[in-house]
């Protein structure tokens, strides 16, 4: 009879509801998501994605079957399945203590041979292993080896803003002197092979105590960074389709552009594959990586701790040698749950907690330390770092923002105002939705009250559209409710509320780096699933919200902040991410009218020493008693503010000194779109187009979109949207994926939207023909 290799497919959704029936121990909550999810009940029980049975942003796809390719393999010898990778500082050199594990698949078998290390084009010393022991009960040996690098002869890999993301390729062969011997199959030797990327850098977590509790932030090359970045969710809630290399490289990509340098790899997902973190390495881009554990209690019986405890090893020695790899946490949100009972778990308390323990302190954290032992390990995110460890892993507020890392809503708050946001060490999630673009959404064509009933259907948060629609009400002329195109207006509108909210409370965090040592920014979300209403940035599919074009400039390495506070004084702070010599700028404010492109006042701070990677506080200013003095009325007023060096502008902001909606001076601009320039490369099939945007008066937050007809265009993406325009004309470029180069993009086919004409006085459409 021939050897035969069968697999077993059943249902995830029935499997779960099987082991929850049988699992004795406790009852493992949530049993279910919210029903405003739609989803499956208990996922906790099984060990597939946490999201594909529902999520507050996703849909529930629980999915079956293969999806990574399967091969049988077969080899005289050893087979070299993983290596990892750490650096050790040493002052004069790197000291490389790299790990190899031999896969021989026989149990106790001798193995006699050498591992030979090399990195391309770097000298190094002690580069030959000799091999001669027996592999473990599971057929493997592991070898680690110490190599020696000189510093002078290497160049450092950074995160994304700070240098360039140099990379090696770290050689390591293995040959058989046993199978040399006997020449088996009449080779010679029996060899195997394996290349890994590394880059040289070092990175640490500190905490150093303080007067009020612990810091919280991470040192990339012995330079303080602020990181600044959001939370990767699967790119499909199809595991297959997550995989895509094609849009992996896209958000990646956006996500370098959009100046951030950290995105964390959130628990309820899955691990990423490897082109993921090769491509994280070269754009710079450290990851924050929790495990697979998510928003949940968990089974602690034998079965299912093996069974994790294999998972964590195989993918941490998968992916350690990375050097986007800055950290690791064993899990999102769980102990929090535990500690504020958002499950009901205080009926039992000492028993979740001792289930709580055994599966992230005595199983998953350790396992990831045995492999990686370079790297922190976090219990939990959010969690007070160390001081949760002091607490016995659960710390009495793991939301404590005098420690380790927050997560922060607000949903009852204005969240256009700056004195709302708290300090915090590190601020890994925080976020606010909007609705997707118009033209997004799946059914063309559809009435108000079709397309309403289709998004409330796709919002899976609890508390519904409330909270997106308040903000709108609360700062923004409200559309007419009776008019066709009351949808395509309350979209524009949440997406210009959700990137004033983000905006704000980022920028707020990029100051408090002085007040409070805030040293990360980490937004929810940059990615989606689906067209659904969400926190993201980037809709599914790639289109751009206006969040994603606003935070190129709120994460820039030179920035201007400037916000009121509660006193109602205008904070004025200059933030320089990069490294070199103190550097001189100078800020000017300028007041303008909503409706006039000529400034009606101004002012300038001069001779501002910047030193390098720093926050510079100017200092508050009583901008409301100047206006009063020059008879201005704040709320027909706005400041756009200049941040120079060398003369140069080198970046800008605004701050409104009243809410929208108040603004009794609004005109509506009559706007014109020229096309300046349009070309294709028949190669890479991207079109880039010059667009020229003419506009009569002021418009807030001009807005454009690709008419629908213009579906066979992909990833089209403006230089800027949603953005004040005070000049009478400015340039924008449009980059667009076109398959064959065939569409010829006209100034007809983009679509101009602005906050000006939805004031009631004005009900005229602009002309952007």
């Amino acid at each position: 009879m021939s050897p035969e290799l069968r697999i077993s497919i059943r249902s995830p959704v029935s499997e779960a509801s099987l082991l929850a029936a049988r699992y004795d121990h406790l009852k493992i909550v949530p049993e279910c998501p919210p029903a405003r999810y739609n989803g499956e009940c208990h996922v906790n029980m099984i060990r597939k994605m946490q999201a594909s049975f529902a999520w507050d942003w996703g849909l529930a796809v629980p999915s079956m079957g293969l999806w990574k390719p399967v091969r049988l393999e077969y080899y005289d010898s050893a087979k070299i399945r993983d290596i990892t990778f750490a650096l050790f500082d040493e002052e004069t050199h790197w000291r490389v203590m790299v790990g190899v594990y031999l896969e021989s698949g026989i149990a106790k078998k001798k193995l006699q041979g050498t591992l030979l290390f090399k990195i391309l084009g770097v000298q190094i010393q002690n580069e030959i292993a000799n091999v001669d022991e027996n592999t473990d009960t599971t057929g493997e040996l592991f070898v680690e080896h110490s190599l020696t690098v000189n510093k002078s002869a290497i160049e450092l890999w950074w995160p994304n803003g700070y240098g360039r993301q140099k990379l090696y390729n770290l050689y390591v062969k293995w040959e058989d002197n046993v199978i040399n011997s006997i020449k088996i199959h009449d080779r010679e030797t029996m060899i195997d092979e394996k290349v890994i990327r590394v880059g040289f850098r070092n990175i640490k977590l500190s905490q150093e105590r303080t007067s009020d509790g612990l810091m919280f932030y991470f040192i990339v090359n012995d330079v303080p960074m602020f990181m600044k970045g959001s939370n990767w969710i699967p790119s499909s809630v199809l595991p297959e389709s997550s995989y895509d290399e094609n849009y992996v490289k896209f958000l990646l990509y956006a996500t370098r552009d959009a100046n951030m340098n950290m995105l964390r790899v959130w628990g309820g997902g899955v691990y990423e594959s490897d082109y993921f973190y090769q491509l994280a390495d070269e754009l710079g881009i450290l990851i924050w990586h929790d495990m697979m554990f998510a928003c949940s209690m968990y089974p602690a019986d034998e079965t299912f701790l093996n069974n994790v405890k294999v998972e964590v090893m195989q993918n941490i020695r998968r992916i350690q040698y990375h050097p986007c790899i800055s950290i690791w946490a064993t899990n999102n949100e769980n102990e929090v749950a535990l500690r504020q009972n958002w499950y009901g778990t205080h009926v039992n308390d000492e028993m979740y907690t001792k289930e709580y323990k055994k599966l992230y302190v005595e199983v998953v954290q350790p396992t990831i330390e045995k492999v990686d032992k370079w790297r922190t390990v976090l219990i939990s995110s959010p969690s007070n770092g160390d001081q949760s460890i002091k607490e016995g892993n659960i710390a009495k507020n793991p939301q404590d923002p005098h420690y380790g890392d927050v997560h922060y809503y607000n949903y009852i708050n204005n969240g256009w105002n700056p004195i709302i946001y708290r300090g915090g060490r590190f601020i890994s999630e925080y976020g606010f939705q909007s609705f997707p673009a118009l033209t997004s959404w799946p059914v063309r064509d559809l009435r108000n009250d079709e397309l309403a009933d289709l998004i409330e259907h796709r919002q899976h948060s609890p508390l519904g559209n409330e909270p997106i629609l308040h903000m709108i009400e609360e700062n923004l002329p409200l559309p007419n409710t009776d008019s066709t195109n009351y949808w395509r207006d309350i979209i524009y509108l949440s997406q210009i509320s959700q990137a004033m909210i983000v905006k704000t409370e980022t920028e707020v965090y990029r100051s408090k780096r002085i007040e409070y040592g805030t040293m990360g920014a980490l937004y929810w979300q940059l990615n989606d699933v689906w067209i659904a209403p969400s926190w993201s940035s980037i809709e599914y599919g790639g289109k751009y919200k206006i969040l994603q074009y606003w935070m190129k400039d709120v994460f820039a390495q030179n920035h201007v902040i400037a916000y009121i506070n509660a006193l109602k004084k205008l904070d004025l702070y200059v933030v320089r991410d990069t490294l070199g010599a103190d550097e001189t700028c100078s800020v000017e404010i300028n007041v303008y009218q909503w409706n006039k492109f000529k400034k009606v006042d101004n002012f300038t701070f001069n001779s501002i020493k910047v030193p390098e990677n720093t926050v510079i506080r100017i200092g508050s200013y009583d901008i409301y008693d100047h206006l009063h003095q020059k008879k201005l009325e704040p709320k027909n007023h706005l400041l756009l503010i200049n941040l120079y060096r060398d003369g140069s502008k080198i970046a800008d902001n605004f701050v409104l000194l009243d809410k929208i909606k108040n603004v009794a001076q609004m005109v509506a601009p009559t706007v014109r779109l020229t096309i300046a320039s349009s070309n294709c490369n028949t190669v890479t099939n991207v079109v880039q187009v010059s667009l020229e945007v003419v506009i009569s008066s002021p418009a807030v937050f001009l807005y454009m979109s690709l008419s629908p007809e213009n579906s066979s265009l992909k990833q089209c993406q403006f230089s800027k949207n949603g953005f004040l325009q005070f000049t009478p004309i400015q340039t924008v470029y449009l980059k667009c994926v076109d398959i064959g180069c065939k569409s010829k993009i006209q100034s007809d086919d983009i679509d101009v939207l602005t906050v000006n004409e939805l004031f009631p006085q004005h009900t005229s459409r602009s002309d952007n023909k």
